[in-house]
């Protein structure tokens, strides 16, 4: 304040200064967006039932002191994400594991993951298992040794069920034995059953009955007496 002389008396003039920035230290810089959602990615994006793959969500920067939480969704059960992933202090990435369980065909489940108002999706294919077709596992015949002219049995066994009918072939190195030409393992099922029939001989007489499947052979001896 100071005081100025004039002819009819005196006036005061006040003169206020006000100084933009002064202060005990310097401007603050305006401080940094939070950091957003970039991406996420599996690897493998195809994997097998039963399997499992690696998520990543990368952010647009880096992570607060505090980590950024990520949430995780999928749009199929076949396919199973933890709720929720952390990206810690500092970093721009985190990883996940993303697990799968059987089905009975081919299955595509979306990933997302979620931050604020970002989202970003993913396709995560689940391949059903293939199924393969049983193998030729043994030839057994009861009696193996009989008086010729009486019947045996045979047993086609395989591997495991039949996924549909399946025609194995029969032989004999004998003409003292027919077997049916064919047998057929019917579907789901894991064996059959086949009538060999003898005629009668004077002599001990041994030989094989033989069964085939594609490029698979078994065979199993029968003793004829007289």
């Amino acid at each position: 304040m100071m005081r100025v002389p004039g002819r009819s008396g005196s006036f005061f003039l006040l003169i206020a200064i006000f100084t933009a920035g002064c202060g005990d230290g310097a401007p603050t810089a305006p401080s940094a967006p939070p950091a957003g959602l970039s991406q996420v990615m599996l690897t493998p994006a195809t994997v097998n039932a039963g399997t499992s793959s690696e998520g990543t969500v990368t952010l647009t920067g880096r992570a607060p002191a505090a980590g950024t939480e990520v949430r995780l969704s999928s749009s199929d059960g076949v396919a199973g994400v933890p709720g929720s992933i952390t990206v810690p202090a500092g970093g721009v990435s985190a990883t996940f594991t993303v697990t799968t369980r059987l089905v009975a065909a081919d299955t595509n489940a979306t990933i997302s993951a979620l931050l604020g108002t970002d989202k970003r999706d993913v396709v995560l294919q689940v391949m059903a298992p293939v199924a393969r077709p049983p193998t030729l596992e043994a030839l057994e015949i009861e009696p193996s040794v009989l008086k010729g002219g009486q019947n045996a049995q045979g047993t086609i066994r395989l591997t495991g069920p039949a996924l549909a009918p399946m025609a194995v072939t029969v032989r004999t190195s004998s003409s003292l034995a027919t077997p049916p030409p064919t047998v057929t393992v019917p579907a789901r099922a894991a064996s059959a059953t086949f009538t060999v029939t003898t005629r009668p001989v004077t002599l001990d007489t041994v030989f094989d009955i033989v069964v085939i499947l594609g490029d698979q052979v078994q065979a199993a001896q029968i003793r004829l007496t007289p």
